[in-house]
């Protein structure tokens, strides 16, 4: 491959381990765009359906970086990372939500503090130990959401403690009163006798797409390659809402079906039935049409029961892989981020 070739492909960086890695690798490959890896070991891999690109695995905060700096045209991290280590970039696009690595960023109370359960509690607590002349101490990654929610509860007498690992223990091991931390399910927290406060969350946090403004601002065709990898993503996301009915139906004449299938609008389509002419066996005593239908996949068995009501028979239920519209949202939202220079928008 020639070097002119490779500075015209888009850099995708993925993380490189974990259950976000093996997240995003899946996301992709369901998506259409199966990632190439010959060897696990491998920190790079290709995406034979979108030729002009190369993949790189790095740990998520290395992608925010990676991005940041340009070395990276696009990748795949968690909201909390880029909230907290880029809130004042404007070379960091958010570019969509994935939906998958959610999780939330929140602060948490040893269960022995009962007469701790809410955020008003916390600020409580905190003006009492400002009167005993000691602060709160909270164990985290995140000091500046951190920080940041604080103030905005109107708190602002605490001590943030930097804390990397399992800080659930931090409490028990008497280096922090409390802990903020991210959450998938609570379980972790329940099993290290913590406890979620109300009011306490300060994000929600999902795997995003980020993009680096000033790579992609060079690359017309790097560009294009993420417009591809943009509606694929779309458009795949779009087919799970959805699934093609197709039935034959007596009748006469392609006016005739359509008219029948339209009386009930709401089970008719995303856009209407399309119906066409079957060609009838010789001698058939019924004119016979086919109609194929995009329903919501909740719609399946009503639109179903509404077919066989006139007639329908054969009837064959689909789901598609992708389901383009006119234009691609997710495209548009990237232009006016890419050609606008403010501060990082979600």
């Amino acid at each position: 491959m020639s070097s002119a070739r490779t500075t015209e492909n888009l850099i995708i960086a993925l993380p490189s381990k974990g259950q976000l890695g093996d997240a995003a690798d899946t996301f992709f490959g369901r998506a259409g765009l199966q990632i190439y890896k010959p060897n696990r070991r491998q920190y790079s891999a290709t995406i034979p359906s979108l030729p002009r690109s190369e993949v790189v695995y790095q740990r998520p905060r290395d992608i925010l970086s990676k991005v940041e700096e340009g070395r990276a045209d696009i990748g795949v991290t968690g909201l909390d990372i880029v909230l907290e280590h880029s809130e004042d970039s404007t070379d960091v696009m958010v570019i969509d939500r994935l939906g998958f690595g959610k999780c939330e960023l929140l602060l948490a109370a040893p269960d022995s503090w009962i007469d701790v359960t809410s955020i008003a509690d916390v600020a409580d607590l905190s003006l009492r130990y400002q009167e005993r002349g000691i602060q709160l101490r909270i164990a985290t990654k995140y000091s500046n959401l951190v920080k940041s929610f604080l103030y905005r509860q109107g708190i602002s007498h605490f001590l943030l403690v930097r804390a990397e690992g399992a800080m659930e223990a931090a409490p028990r091991m008497g280096y922090a009163d409390m802990i903020a931390d991210l959450s998938e399910t609570g379980t972790t927290l329940r099993e290290n006798h913590l406890r979620p406060v109300g009011g306490g969350t300060i994000i929600a946090s999902e795997a995003v797409l980020i993009g680096s403004r000033r790579a992609l601002r060079r690359s017309p065709a790097k560009v294009e390659t993420l417009r591809e990898l943009l509606e694929l993503i779309e458009a795949h996301r779009r087919a799970r809402q959805y699934v093609s009915l197709r039935a034959n139906i007596a009748g006469e004449s392609v006016s005739d079906v359509q008219q029948r299938i339209l009386a009930n609008q709401a089970l008719s389509g995303s856009k209407g039935p399309g119906v066409v002419a079957v060609a009838s066996p010789p001698g058939s005593r019924q004119n016979w049409f086919e109609t194929n239908l995009l329903v919501r996949s909740d719609l399946i068995h009503k639109t179903m029961q509404h077919l066989r009501a006139l007639g329908g028979t054969d009837i064959i239920v689909t789901a598609p892989n992708y389901v383009f519209d006119a234009k691609s949202e997710t495209y548009d939202r990237f232009e006016s981020l890419l050609h606008s220079g403010g501060r990082l928008e979600l």
